[in-house]
């Protein structure tokens, strides 16, 4: 067909089918104005109406067979037949109501969970980041014999910059903790020191006023800040006119010079305030993360070889401190969310489970049905329908259900996704991209994708049924014959197949529940009833201000011990305690230490007040805790923890031995040895830690936090606390009041979100499964009443008859359960990553797993047996 044929068809047929009335009523006054033509001619050459009307019609050769023609030429068979069917699927659905309900529902529920899901993960793991050139964009990290970092040395980042034949441009930024004051109320905020040019090179704009530019790198500029939309709004409460307003930084003023957009994150999602870092050949801001956007036509295994001979070369210059210096590059699509993508590729693939369970419920019903209607598709293939017809007509009714659900679904996963929204911001570390969660056109295009998949999957079953009729068989035995083999084992394979899917979500949800159950009563190594936390940060963590106020380590000793005599004299405190990093808070201080064989390792490095073990609850060892008679002048000590202890002092008693001076000072002699407790959190095994007593040795002041042992309610005695500590400096940041239960709660809270969703995925798989095994029994039952009335009528017994349904049942749902036992030991390999001191492998989660499934399968199928067992025989037999 030549294309200036299909120019004038394709709008015809078009047309055609979306205004069909229109185009019919065009079509009747066309022959009308033909016909009318015709018999005036025939009148004015003297034929009467009558003949005149007749000669016309016959000249046209008749009417209705010249407009059927048109309407052949003009219409869209394909379409239109396929609407048809589909409305025939319809009217068939209407006669179903509750099937219909019934099989939507369940559709509707697995089609809704993984929608919802399925937006959480597009946003976070898959959708582009709203940079310009997005997919340029590289993290650059070093790490060396030495120690594992995330950053690199600030003099080897300022080398790479210059490499201008590998990168458009290479920032380097700083995640800082300061104080915020000239505000309303003293707050801590994170900050990012960063190089002016990121905002250029990520393509951002301010929503109001500027970002920062490359003249606020100078180091005569002034310092500028631009804030988050979020704290903007929550410490600023919106105020347009915040532009010019002055704020300290940890004692240090700084001009608000814009705002950020709500969507913009980099390079965390908690992020509060962008500064200058101003990192030039002379800083001592050593420890700079970087990022930077790769050349047009350079590939990143390019980069990574040229970074390979970099770090060789800066190894060569300075082998002491970057010994086996490797350089890594990394696409910084992956760098925000490595943490969360296994967790969230798990609950994308439970979910799947869930769906595919949904689906093979909806094929059991769709095929009992198949059976029921035998008859109708013997007399349609007698009346000269084809098996691709009965194909059609059966697809036609599964979309519609597919739809039908899909439309369901979008409303539950709507509803679902605002409450995944909440728990996910309350994790201790955000989500990020939380903002970019929508039910938008690309989830909706999933969905439809997801719609047309499940109406090819759920017809499967109803097709081979039908393309396995016996046409003779069924229209002689008058009704729908349903004792077929065919139906039989492919009743079989659907509960095999639901069985299969259950067990592997339920092995999923135990083992995510008994990882919990033991991070819950686990061994914290403190004890956390009526325990108050507070942190009362100083100065900055990353860039302290020579001349500050507290920047010093005598005025942070100073003002310590003060604080601490201060807050004795409330009522209600037992004990109190400071310590610079508190357990499981996410934070951590690293300090190099020798061990016997001359390797230098990094420790976690704790600074505390004397009675910081007493407050917490933890265990002595050996040796004794710190004491006031542990002072500046006093030799120096320090405690360490059992692990620490092993590694320096294998087999013999740590107490008395002396530490190298690297990290604390002139070295200590070691007086005690503690239990090990959780470090930053429990996701990281306790490591090798030190403490030192803050009067002699003090870092990381500006993360001190003040436990309090109450003698009642802790949170009711935080308002005196806090006046106390105002008595000393009404400029002192309090932040993050809590329990230490709470803190506790905090550290498991991911951990808790995971086991929670696995356990609702998995009792709605439970669910799913008991209502598909016994729909099936009771279907399959009831097919074989005949049978099941004749083996009583031949004397069987009640219990011989539950035994024949049970087995039916019971062999298909244990087949399954055994086939997938080996998928199931090969995906918890990969689920031992995010448990908790349990194996992937663990014993009782297999056994009761499966042994809750049998449970419910049998409880499932024991109401359709026991009616089968008390079944009258003569009353079956006379309705056969």
């Amino acid at each position: 067909m030549r294309f200036e044929h299909w120019w004038y068809a394709v709008p015809l047929r078009a047309r055609s089918f979306f205004r069909r009335n229109r185009v019919e009523q065009e079509l009747e006054e066309e022959f009308r104005f033909h016909l009318d033509q015709l018999i005036s001619q025939e009148l004015a050459a003297g034929k009467s109406a009558d003949e005149a009307k007749r000669v016309a019609l016959r000249a046209m050769d008749g009417m209705e067979r010249q407009k059927e023609r048109c309407r052949d030429i003009r219409r869209v068979p394909y379409i239109e037949t396929l609407v048809q069917d589909f409305h025939n699927g319809l009217r068939a659905l209407r006669r179903k109501p509750m099937f219909a309900a019934g099989v939507i529902a369940i559709l509707a529920l697995g089609i809704g969970a993984s929608t919802g899901v399925f937006s959480v993960v597009d946003a976070v793991l898959l959708r582009p980041l709203p940079y310009t050139s997005a997919d340029r964009l590289v993290k650059i990290q070093e790490s060396s014999s030495k120690r594992e970092m995330k950053a690199m040395f600030g003099a080897d980042f300022l080398r790479l910059r210059a490499r201008t034949d590998l990168f458009d441009n290479a920032v380097a930024y700083v995640r800082d903790d300061v104080t915020v004051t000239g505000i309303d109320e003293p707050a801590q905020a994170i900050v990012s020191r960063t190089s002016a040019g990121l905002f250029t090179m990520l393509g951002a704009h301010a929503r109001l006023g500027r970002a920062l530019v490359e003249a606020d790198d100078d180091p005569g500029a002034a310092n500028v800040a631009v804030l988050s939309d979020r704290f903007w709004r929550l410490v600023f409460r919106g105020d347009p006119n915040v532009l010019g307003r002055v704020i300290l930084l940890s004692d240090e003023p700084y001009t608000v010079a814009g705002v950020m957009p709500p969507d913009f994150e980099f390079a965390y999602s908690n992020m509060d305030l962008w500064v200058p870092i101003r990192l030039g050949p002379g800083s001592t801001s050593g420890w700079p993360e970087v990022v930077a956007r790769i050349r047009a036509g350079i590939s990143i295994s390019q980069v990574r070889n040229a970074m390979e001979v970099a770090a060789h070369q800066f190894e060569r210059e300075d082998p002491k401190q970057k010994a086996g210096l490797r350089i890594t590059v990394s696409p910084w699509q992956e760098i925000p969310t490595r943490e969360y993508e296994l967790t969230l590729v798990f609950i994308l693939g439970a979910v799947g489970l869930v769906l595919m369970i949904a689906c093979v419920n909806v094929a059991s019903l769709l095929l009992s049905r198949a059976v029921q209607r035998q008859k109708e598709m013997a007399i349609r293939a007698s009346l000269g329908a084809g098996l691709w017809q009965v194909v059609r007509q059966l697809l036609a009714e599964s979309f519609a259900l597919a739809l039908a659900g899909s439309a369901a679904g979008i409303v539950i996963a709507h509803y679902a996704l605002e409450f995944l929204i909440q728990q996910l911001t309350r994790l201790p570390i955000p989500l990020p991209h939380l903002q970019r969660i929508a039910l938008d056109g690309r989830v909706l295009l999933f969905d439809i994708i997801l719609c047309l998949t499940l109406a090819c999957i759920i017809s499967v079953a109803p097709i081979l049924m039908a393309s396995k009729t016996d046409l003779q068989t069924v229209l002689r035995s008058g009704h729908a014959f349903g004792g077929s083999r065919t139906s039989g084992r492919l009743f079989s394979i659907l509960i095999a197949s639901e069985s299969a899917f259950a067990f592997l979500l339920l092995v999923g949800s135990s083992l995510m529940i008994r990882s919990l159950v033991r991070l819950e009563e686990a061994d914290h190594g403190f004890h956390p009833d009526h325990v108050l936390t507070m942190r009362v940060p100083v100065g900055s963590l990353k860039k302290p201000r020579p001349g500050g106020k507290y920047d010093t380590k005598p005025e942070q000793m100073a003002y310590y011990h003060e604080l601490v005599e201060k807050l004795h004299q409330v009522p209600g405190v037992k004990a109190l305690a400071v310590v610079n990093n508190l357990p499981l808070s996410n934070v951590n201080t690293s300090l190099e230490q020798n061990i016997p064989n001359g390797r230098d390792v990094l420790v976690a490095g704790r600074t505390i007040s004397p009675e910081y073990f007493s407050v917490m609850g933890t265990r002595l060892i050996a040796g004794r805790f710190f004491s006031e008679a542990d002072q500046k002048e006093s030799p120096g000590v320090a405690i360490i923890n059992e692990r620490l202890a092993r590694e320096l002092f294998p087999g013999r008693n740590a107490v008395g031995e002396r530490l190298p001076g690297q990290g604390s000072g002139d070295g200590a002699t070691v007086v005690g040895v503690v239990q090990n407790t959780p470090q930053m959190s429990y996701e990281t095994p306790p490591s090798v830690e030190i403490y030192l007593p803050y009067t002699q040795f003090i870092f990381g002041a500006f993360m001190s936090t003040i436990v309090v042992r109450t003698s009642g309610d802790p949170l009711a005695l935080a308002g005196a606390l806090k006046k106390a500590i105002w008595t000393i400096d009404a400029t002192q940041p309090i932040v993050k009041v809590e329990t230490l239960n709470d803190v506790i709660a905090d550290a498991i809270r991911r951990p808790r979100f995971s086991a929670w969703v696995f356990s609702v995925l998995g009792g709605l798989a439970l669910l799913l499964t008991s209502a598909g095994v016994y729909g099936v029994v009771a279907y399959t039952t009831a097919l074989r009443r005949r049978e099941v009335g004749i083996r009583v009528a031949m004397g069987a017994t009640p219990r011989d008859i539950i035994g024949v349904i049970l087995r039916g049942a019971m062999i298909p749902l244990a087949t399954g359960l055994a086939l997938s036992l080996v998928a199931a030991l090969l995906l918890s390999r990969l689920l031992t990553s995010v448990l908790y001191e349990i194996s992937g492998t663990d014993p009782l989660a297999y056994v009761s797993a499966a042994a809750l499934l049998l449970a419910i399968g049998s409880v499932a199928s024991a109401r359709p047996a026991w009616k089968a067992a008390t079944v009258d025989p003569m009353h079956t037999l006379r309705a056969e």
